[in-house]
């Protein structure tokens, strides 16, 4: 995806291209702190801008054509499906055993 091709929604105009950053996944517990926030990963995004309204807008920074299954796992407890190196469920917390 090209940063001068995408056009925003809500204004039509093209949007300004701020850059590439990682966003975290998962969520903080009560009992490990930020720990198991830490654990489950995080997901590379493009960001734009909109001039005129503000509005942002994520894109995976990821190549669609390398996107695959094969760095993904199923929780056996919630069904979510999640980066497969994560050793516990960013949903549920599920501990997975080594």
């Amino acid at each position: 995806m090209r940063a001068d091709v995408v056009n925003c929604l809500h204004c039509n105009v093209p949007m300004r291209f701020l850059g590439e950053q990682q966003i975290q996944l998962g969520k903080t517990g009560w009992f490990l702190g930020d720990l198991s926030n830490l654990l489950a990963g995080a997901l590379d995004v493009k960001i734009f801008a909109c001039p005129k309204c503000g509005k942002l807008e994520f894109f995976s920074a990821e190549d669609p054509q390398k996107q695959g299954e094969e760095g993904r796992k199923v929780c056996p407890e919630c069904g979510a499906e999640h980066d497969a190196d994560a050793e516990c469920c960013p949903i549920c917390g599920h501990v997975y055993t080594k």
